[in-house]
């Protein structure tokens, strides 16, 4: 049985501005993304053990920047600004853009990315294009369906049973998650684990 994932050190490393910006390593890497107000954020401060290494944005969809950290010296945690906030300007829109598919298309590093959904309103037309997108790219996708824990136990099945029903049939279940309790991070640090060590599991049983 495989001992559990633990976050032992965290290190902010750099905000990405532009592609030259990105870290000059091999590390595997684990990158974050999810609608504005998803609570992107708050998932990534809980898994990381921390209360704002990850800041929340006051003005949602403006933040331009990709920010790496550096986790237990071993793997990057990359947390991708927000999308699908129509009140950002479109210079703002399209900059995202451009920069994020940079990343996703060219990060030889990049594992896996994980899709934090708010639980009430499920994936929308964003978070389906981005699974797809990603599909394509042969880049494992990890649903999250975020905040819980203002949905009572039926509300959560109802939920999950619709993501699924959205999601490609190759994708792996959506995990259910509250940041605020901590309700299923372990099971989001065991798959991003997986991913991240797929690599080396390859190699070692070659």
């Amino acid at each position: 049985m495989c001992k559990p994932f633990k976050i032992k050190q965290v290190e902010f490393v750099i905000s990405a501005f532009k592609p030259a910006d990105f870290p000059d390593t091999q590390l595997p890497e684990a990158a974050f993304a999810g609608r504005s107000n998803a609570g992107k954020s708050s998932v990534l401060n809980r898994i990381l053990g921390r209360k704002r290494l990850a800041k929340v944005s006051s003005r949602p969809g403006y933040t331009q920047s990709i920010n790496f950290f550096l986790i237990n010296r071993r793997y990057h945690f990359v947390d991708l600004p927000g999308y699908g906030y129509a009140k950002a300007p479109k210079k703002i829109q399209q900059k995202w853009k451009t920069l994020i598919e940079s990343y996703l298309e060219n990060r030889e590093q990049l594992k896996a990315v994980v899709i934090i959904v708010d639980i009430r309103r499920g994936p929308q037309a964003m978070d389906l294009m981005l699974v797809d997108y990603l599909k394509a790219l042969g880049i494992p996708p990890i649903v999250v369906l975020n905040k819980a824990d203002k949905l009572s136990k039926t509300l959560r099945n109802k939920a999950l049973a619709s993501a699924v029903e959205l999601l490609p049939q190759q994708i792996q279940e959506p995990i259910i998650m509250s940041a605020k309790t901590g309700e299923g991070s372990e099971e989001l640090l065991e798959r991003i684990f997986n991913s991240l060590n797929q690599d080396q599991k390859a190699v070692s049983s070659s």
